[in-house]
Order: C-alpha cells, then sequence, then structure tokens
C-alpha cells in the first residue's frame, strides 16, 4: 500500500513540476510578445499618422458616393412604394395627411 502512495506522490510531484516549468515559459513568451506588439504600436503610430489625409479624403469621397446612392434608392422605392398599397391604406394615409394639416 505504502508503494502506491509513494509511486502517486512521485507522480504528483513530476506533473506538478512540469506544469510549473510550463506556466514559466508561457509567461516569458506572453512577456515577449508584448514588447514585440509595444514596439510595432510605436513604430505604427508615425505611419498611420501620415495616412490621415489619404483616409479622410477616401472618407469625403465615399460619404458623398453613399449618400448620392442613398437619395436615388429612396426616390425609386417611393415611386413603387405607392402602388403597392392597398386602397384602405391609401386612405388612412389621407386622413392622417389631412389630421397632420389641420393642426
Amino acid at each position: 500500500m505504502s508503494a502506491i502512495l509513494v509511486v502517486c506522490a512521485v507522480t504528483t510531484t513530476i506533473v506538478f513540476v512540469a506544469l510549473a516549468v510550463q506556466a514559466i515559459l508561457t509567461l516569458a513568451q506572453v512577456r515577449n510578445t508584448a514588447r514585440a506588439v509595444e514596439y510595432l504600436a510605436l513604430n505604427a503610430d508615425g505611419k498611420l499618422t501620415a495616412l490621415d489625409p489619404i483616409v479622410n479624403a477616401v472618407k469625403t469621397v465615399s460619404s458623398g458616393v453613399s449618400s448620392g446612392w442613398f437619395r436615388v434608392a429612396q426616390a425609386v422605392y417611393g415611386l413603387f412604394a405607392g402602388r403597392g398599397k392597398s386602397d384602405a391604406a391609401r386612405q388612412t394615409a389621407e386622413v392622417r395627411k389631412q389630421k397632420n394639416s389641420d393642426l
């Protein structure tokens, strides 16, 4: 019985030491990775700042195009949306318009 306990104790100790070594190696790798990320972030900051005028120009063009297309899409939708309504829906819409204009 004591031999089984000794084997279990030795096995547990070996596993614990192996896990401790693995944890230390993992933490060292995390530290090295954090240093590398910090170095890259510091170097990228200046390069990204240099791209600000290009990014602003792209945003301006993009907003102009999207707003124009959005207005066209709304106009096309408005043309087709009126045709799909039933008579009851049209009458309800007309009554609402009259109530809003009376206010």
